[in-house]
């Protein structure tokens, strides 16, 4: 159970007595901030561990009951063993941060080894295996890929079975070390190699799916520095949610707020802008290109994407409302950093944010806001609020588009499409999926209005109490439309929830705390239809509610399509 930060211990010790040969061990502690991927089987004839150097892995493979979800969890949700980093993996994190960073490759050589076709050259610093303080299990997680599901209303997908380092229910501490060879390591080269370690494992992670937020470490005295030409944002949210979780599902399932929620969210939605300038193959491509891409059919084309997503978790996590009873909510409050190239990060990326913020959540009901639901069979909290704000030039501002000025989003969607223009212009083909039976993001594919109610606030945000609990008086007029037995539970609007055949609403409402003078309303809602590859000419359902949605009193048209 000790054996790992015993060694470094032991170690240390010996160094120490001999004189000749001080500092010729560093070693420190650092910290897990979420759990790290280690592998995607529990089969010894499998993948167990993933190099720190692999951008993406394939998740195909011939025997597909390896990867089922409910099998895994029945047999394997927590293997018979304990975890660690292996050394290797940290040796490829930091010869992969030097490289980045400019270090001389002769400088690299020399003290880390390297192999070319005819030599190995052995390196003169030893990567210790890093072990947790506390023995921590290796434990199972999923993803569940939604690109099909969210985007294209293709049918559900499978979640699919990984393993990680930890359970993501508290932080993991492990001890970290490496040593200079004796008699041909100084003091100062182990020193050095020291503080390319401390940039690479903070900065990079460990593990994979770190460009995901998996694996994220964290140590009080390093500060780590962007890597070259790369800017980071970090954006504060606060998530009032029905609830999002792992593995176990059902009336004893944890609520939980996992790394790939964040990724999946900014993935969908670059995805819906992309198809709105490109054609679809040509939007996937600059998506990977951005995001990262594991490839399908096993071709090997996993791409490694230049954004980066960290979650840093808040003093609130998962905090039940209290007072909810059978319609209670959580509240998530913390951190997302989003690393990546400059010019990426502010033209491309964070415009994109703003409109996904603006319409919408993140994680399971995002489409509706958070409001109580009641059948003669139950009553439950359904849908989100999403809070998200940033710094600018020392002020904090609300990083949502103002939800009566349309000619915000208008220019913020221009600049986006500048931006995109300037990069990619040989893949621009504005109209091209017009009539795609997706959601795409384009002023001629969809629509988005701002309708006045409910009358108040039917949540106290400070004190995570329900303010109104009569469900008519969590809606408003937005989400009065979308409920009329018109619209509600029908798959070309409304969706269906149902297990079984379940299918996405093409209609996104997002509550905002924002008062309707004329109406005499505290609240307003913001409703994004997709049209799905509809024109407001055309006889069909999404196409009447664009027309109700247009008619409703007190409504600003925003941006997008309106009614012929």
């Amino acid at each position: 159970m000790y054996t790992g930060p015993k060694l470094v211990e032991l170690l240390a010790q010996q160094h120490q007595n001999r004189i000749s040969q001080q500092g010729l061990l560093q070693q420190g502690t650092f910290t897990i901030s979420w759990r790290a991927k280690v592998g995607s089987y529990p089969h010894p004839d499998l993948e167990t561990i993933i190099s720190a150097a692999e951008p993406a892995g394939n998740w195909q493979h011939d025997n597909q009951k390896k990867l089922n979800v409910a099998e895994n969890w029945q047999k394997f949700r927590q293997l018979p063993l304990n975890g660690y980093i292996p050394g290797s993996s940290l040796r490829g994190l930091v010869r992969d941060w030097a490289h980045k960073n400019n270090i001389p490759r002769e400088r690299i050589r020399e003290l880390l080894g390297d192999q070319d076709t005819d030599t190995i050259y052995t390196g003169k610093i030893q990567f210790l295996d890093a072990y947790p303080l506390e023995a921590t299990p290796i434990s199972l997680d999923i993803v569940n890929p939604q690109q099909s599901f969210q985007v294209y209303h293709q049918g559900q997908s499978t979640p699919l079975s990984f393993y990680t380092l930890g359970d993501g229910k508290k932080p993991i501490k492990v001890k970290i070390a490496i040593r200079g060879i004796p008699n041909q390591t100084t003091s100062e080269e182990v020193k050095e190699v020291w503080g390319w370690l401390e940039q690479a494992v903070c900065l990079l992670g460990v593990g994979g799916r770190t460009a995901s937020g998996y694996g994220s470490i964290t140590n009080a005295a390093v500060n780590p520095d962007n890597l070259p030409g790369y800017k980071n944002k970090v954006i504060h949210f606060e998530l009032y949610s029905q609830g999002s979780y792992g593995v176990t599902q059902g009336k004893n399932a944890k609520v939980q707020l996992r790394p790939s929620h964040w990724r999946g969210w900014l993935r969908s939605w670059l995805l819906r802008f992309l198809l709105g300038v490109m054609s679809k193959s040509d939007a996937e491509t600059t998506l990977g290109e951005l995001l990262g891409s594991i490839g399908e059919d096993n071709s090997n084309q996993a791409q490694k994407g230049c954004v980066r997503l960290k979650l840093h978790q808040g003093g609130t996590w998962g905090e039940d409302s209290g007072n909810g009873g059978s319609y209670r909510f959580y509240t998530w409050k913390g951190k997302l950093e989003i690393i990546a190239p400059e010019d990426i990060l502010t033209k491309i990326i964070l415009p994109v944010i703003r409109f996904a913020l603006s319409v919408g959540g993140v994680g399971r009901g995002w489409r509706r806001p958070l409001h109580i639901f009641s059948t003669d069979k139950c009553t439950a909290a359904r849908g989100c609020y999403l809070k998200m704000i940033h710094q600018v030039n020392d002020k904090l501002q609300n990083l949502a588009l103002h939800p009566n000025k349309p000619e915000v989003w208008q220019n913020t969607y221009q600049k986006w499409l500048d931006a995109v223009k300037s990069r990619w212009s040989k893949r621009v083909r504005i109209g091209v999926n017009d009539r795609l039976e997706a959601e795409v993001f384009s002023p001629t594919t969809c629509a988005i209005y701002t309708l006045p109610g409910p009358d108040r606030e039917p949540v106290n945000f400070s004190n995570n109490r329900w303010t109104i609990t009569k469900g008519v008086e969590t809606r408003g007029d937005g989400m009065e439309l979308i409920y009329l037995p018109t619209y509600k539970r029908k798959p070309a609007v409304g969706g269906n929830a149902d297990r079984v055949g379940a299918s996405c609403s093409w209609v996104s409402i997002r509550r905002v705390g924002l008062k309707n003078e004329e109406y005499e309303t505290d609240c307003q809602e913001t409703v994004c239809i997709f049209m799905g590859g509809k024109t407001p000419r055309d006889d069909h359902l999404r196409t009447r509610f664009l027309k109700d949605l247009d008619r409703r009193d007190g409504g600003i048209h925003l941006w997008g399509v309106q009614p012929q």
